[in-house]
């Protein structure tokens, strides 16, 4: 068995059903990280933090989130995961949508500098694209 605690530890947050099977095939295939959890909204996401005391030693150290991945319109992954680090959590965030993300990364940099990353889905979107950009925020968070 090999050992994950070398690996940074990963949870997932992504309503499309295709593209989080993809997202956890990567990073269960990665050498650098470690799937611990994967979610298919926002709000199952929520349920499970609930049932876990202290929420800091449950919590992965990058979340990957879809921004849409809520059913209800007004919650969005962005938000939730700026309220968590709000909270006093430390951990890294991978944002994922299919839109273009400049203006929502320098909105959330304000409040918590450190530890975010933004990835653009297309059908261009390779492997190493998707783990270089949860390397880049675990990165920017370490050396914060």
């Amino acid at each position: 068995l090999m050992d994950n605690s070398q690996k940074t530890s990963v949870m997932i947050i992504e309503n499309d059903d295709d593209f989080r099977e993809l997202l956890n095939g990567v990073f269960e295939r990665s050498e650098l990280f470690n799937l611990v959890g994967s979610f298919a909204s926002i709000e199952e996401f929520g349920v499970a933090l609930l049932q876990h005391k202290p929420i800091a030693s449950w919590m992965p150290e990058l979340m990957v989130v879809d921004v849409m991945s809520s059913s209800d319109t007004r919650v969005e992954g962005a938000s939730f995961m700026s309220a968590l680090r709000a909270e006093g959590l430390t951990f890294a965030t991978l944002l994922v949508s299919s839109m273009e993300f400049g203006a929502l990364l320098r909105v959330l940099r304000r409040s918590h500098p450190h530890g975010w990353s933004a990835l653009q889905k297309t059908s261009l979107l390779t492997e190493s694209n998707i783990l270089d950009a949860a390397a880049a925020a675990c990165d920017e968070l370490r050396i914060a």
